[in-house]
């Protein structure tokens, strides 16, 4: 696949089939995506990928801490305020999001039923958890970015949905509960990952991006 079209047609994965994605297709994944650039090639990124029973277990206990109404304790904050225009942007999503799914914006019923799906990671057979040194800084958060990347373009290759997921490390306490973490890491983020349902509204849905003048400056160009 040209590595253009798979950047632009590279999108957010909301519903999956129930298809286990092989191992050995995922560790392929995986070891080219050690090939992603790091600052002074430090590779400060570690793979926790998790399927199954492991993975059923992680997602019910995270949606049973979205029904008590409990608190996100992330090891990375999230952000308590957008400026704009990114607040606008981020609002836009959701807008679209719930749009496309049909949900008004007074069915609190149908959004909580939105969130547990999302904290169920999409029904995605897989999941790969992004972790670093808990005293690395930014450098080695703009590294994992770009190997987060770096996987969902690869993963399009082999005909995989991903869905980059903030949700799948806001608690990350119940992931050490079920899972052997390595002391001293942090999660970052989590990728849901595999085959796509073509056929479900939840995949319809695709975000805008702005035009290159908002966000270009040319000098001597």
């Amino acid at each position: 696949m040209d590595i253009a079209e798979a950047v632009r047609n590279r999108r957010s994965t909301r519903a999956f089939l129930p298809n286990p994605v092989p191992k050995t297709v995922i560790e392929n994944i995986l070891a080219a995506a050690r090939w992603a650039p790091s600052w002074g090639n430090t590779q400060p990124w570690e793979f926790l990928a998790v399927g199954g029973e492991a993975l059923g277990k992680i997602g019910k206990d995270f949606c049973c801490r979205l029904a008590e109404g409990a608190k996100d304790n992330p090891d990375i904050s999230m952000p308590a305020e957008w400026d704009e225009p990114y607040k606008g942007r981020y609002q836009q999503v959701g807008k679209g999001l719930f749009e496309t799914f049909g949900i008004a914006r007074e069915d609190k019923a149908a959004r909580n039923a939105h969130y547990q799906k999302m904290y169920a990671f999409f029904g995605a057979p897989a999941v790969i958890f992004i972790l670093m040194g808990e005293n690395l800084g930014h450098y080695s958060l703009f590294d994992c970015g770009s190997v987060t990347q770096t996987i969902c373009l690869l993963a399009k290759r082999e005909g995989l949905g991903t869905c980059v997921l903030a949700a799948a490390v806001r608690h990350p306490d119940i992931i050490r509960v079920h899972l052997s973490v390595p002391p001293g890491k942090k999660f970052v983020i989590g990728i849901a990952i595999g085959y796509p349902d073509a056929d479900s509204p939840y995949n319809k849905f695709r975000s805008n991006r702005v035009p290159l003048g908002e966000i270009v400056s040319w000098v001597d160009l």
